[in-house]
């Protein structure tokens, strides 16, 4: 009977050292879930508050986004855009997509900022990608500038996004314009159709 104590007295002890460890064990588990769960909350809060996109519908800051009428001008009034001084090169377009007709992309950059045109009766905007306060846009638009500044502008109250892309009213055009904290940071502009 001493030695039956004996094994249930051992049985018991190595069970509630198990249990004991397999306690510890799914406390180290859990406390290691929570720690990731909340890795990826945070995470995920990042991420949702970081960037999103709006659209607004307004013609003069989508086609008409540059202080002039890239239209009717010449390449020596696209250049005056530039407040320092340009390059421009002419490359023959490749896209096959635009009916066979072959147009030359005029493409203009001061080494940070970058216009690119095409000429079909008058100049088109392709792309363009402004990145410092050296080109002149509509509206005093600016790198820079305040996004509460350029939201008055498009005659938008309150936008929370970091990236506003406006187009115009034919949705053929947009200029995006991309904030980081609260200033204008880049806008790229460019043809949705063809």
């Amino acid at each position: 009977m001493k030695k039956r104590a004996l094994t249930l007295n051992t049985f018991l002890i190595i069970s509630v050292l198990t249990s004991l460890a397999g306690c510890q064990n799914n406390t180290a588990q859990s406390t290691s879930d929570t720690a990731t769960s909340a890795k990826k909350a945070k995470a995920e809060k990042a991420i949702s508050n970081s960037n999103c996109d709006s659209t607004v519908t307004n013609q003069e800051f989508s086609f008409d986004a540059l202080a002039l009428q890239v239209f009717k001008a010449d390449t020596n009034k696209i250049k005056s855009l530039f407040m320092n001084p340009v390059a421009l090169k002419m490359a023959k377009d490749t896209d096959k997509n635009n009916g066979g007709v072959r147009y030359y992309l005029y493409n203009f950059t001061d080494g940070i900022n970058k216009i690119t045109l095409f000429y079909n009766h008058g100049f088109y905007i392709e792309y363009a990608d402004i990145k410092n306060d050296k080109v002149q846009l509509n509206k005093k638009v600016s790198i820079g500038m305040n996004q509460d500044v350029f939201l008055k502008l498009i005659n938008v109250k309150s936008i929370n996004c970091d990236t506003i892309t406006v187009q115009d009213d034919e949705m053929t055009f947009e200029s995006v314009y991309i904030f980081k904290k609260a200033k204008l940071r880049e806008i790229r502009m460019g043809q949705t159709v063809e």
